[in-house]
């Protein structure tokens, strides 16, 4: 019996034109949470996939309490008790918390086919309150917290028998109260012997749940290390493959003239008299907890919804901005939190995403001209 309930050896994955992961290698023990770290593009991702059967290694070996396994799709995962839990949360709003524990392995009488409804609820109500919530599995999805659906998730793994738990990101949209909560729910399932893989690229998270970190970049595997082994230092050098010394360099920008200037603005039942203003060259920060009225703020000012008193001024001019082309036009973008449901259009290219806000330029009698869209997206 192997001392490890994952091993994975010398695992290689490529994409055209991109190599995602080469000769990486992983261990995780029984009842143990392993923290993984990496910067954007490190090859956390592609990594989770493979564990979870969504891609196939293009080399290297996997192997499951000592026994080398194939898994060749997200059932062949959930079959080893493989489960994971996502950053943007995978769920059916639109579907109960109960439907959405048992979707895929609902319980169903053998003899009529008939769902058994009051034993799955029994059963969500079970799990529920075994993670220290009091959430009525007759909820619709849609109405719940963030913070919520994700304890929702974990019932689901839960429900599986998971013996593996993959936790992505699990706290970057929570408040501090949130985080605390998930930690202890995270530890109880570490007591229960569940192990976990928890990526994350805060280190309070690691520090306060993890044993063990591994690091990823560029694809590559770094290095292991016991969290206790390694200083705070040494970690963001092995992240990003430079001296702490020259990760923060001074430096000297010189502010211009006030360009943007936001006063009093407000929303009822969202934000109010919010004020403050933008110079040229710098850099303004807006911060506070979930919920805080950040985004929709934002979404103001980029015309994406309807303020209902203040004002907004833009070169000491008073602007009125009612819908997104209007803020396009005064020259103001947004990057929205979501990408994937508000900034992108995932079945197109990357040509067309890019130059999506610019249709203009690249069309003619109504008609785009495909070799100038795809030029300026290259350059860009």
């Amino acid at each position: 019996m192997s001392e490890y309930v994952l091993e994975l050896k010398s695992i290689s994955k490529s994409f055209p034109g991109v190599k995602a992961l080469e000769n990486v290698h992983f261990r995780l023990k029984p009842g143990e949470i392993h923290a993984l770290m990496g910067e954007n593009g490190a090859g956390k991702s592609t990594f989770i996939k493979i564990i979870t059967g969504v891609h196939s290694p293009d080399e290297g070996e996997i192997y499951f309490n000592g026994t080398k396994v194939e898994i060749n799709n997200p059932k062949d995962a959930q079959k080893l008790g493989i489960a994971a839990i996502y950053q943007h949360v995978t769920c059916f709003p639109d579907l109960t918390v109960t439907e959405n524990i048992f979707m895929g392995h609902e319980r169903i009488d053998k003899w009529t086919g008939r769902l058994l409804w009051k034993e799955m609820h029994e059963k969500a109500r079970e799990l529920l309150r075994e993670l220290g919530t009091d959430i009525d599995p007759k909820t619709q999805m849609s109405g719940l917290s963030v913070a919520q659906q994700q304890i929702v998730e974990i019932a689901k793994a839960l429900s599986t028998e998971a013996k593996i738990m993959i936790m992505d990101e699990p706290t970057a949209a929570l408040s501090a109260r949130e985080s605390e909560e998930l930690y202890r729910i995270t530890e109880q399932m570490r007591d229960k012997g569940v192990s976990v893989i928890f990526i994350t690229h805060r280190f309070e998270d690691m520090y306060r749940l993890a044993s063990q970190v591994t690091v990823l970049r560029d694809g590559k595997y770094i290095g292991s290390w016991g969290v206790n082994d390694i200083t705070k230092e040494e970690l963001i050098v092995a992240m990003v493959g430079r001296e702490v010394t020259q990760l923060y360099p001074k430096k000297e920008n010189k502010i211009g003239e006030e360009l943007l200037r936001v006063k009093g603005l407000g929303k009822t039942g969202f934000f109010a008299d919010v004020t403050f203003t933008l110079h040229q060259g710098e850099i303004l920060g807006i911060t506070g907890l979930v919920g805080a009225g950040r985004s929709e703020v934002c979404q103001a000012i980029a015309g994406l919804t309807p303020y209902d008193r203040g004002a907004i001024y833009l070169r000491g001019k008073r602007i009125q901005i009612t819908n997104p082309l209007q803020a396009m036009g005064f020259g103001i973008g947004y990057l929205p939190e979501d990408r994937q449901q508000q900034g992108l259009i995932l079945d197109w290219g990357l040509d067309k995403n890019i130059t999506l806000s610019t249709l203009g330029k690249f069309s003619k009698h109504g008609w785009l001209k495909d070799k100038s869209e795809s030029s300026v997206a290259k350059k860009t």
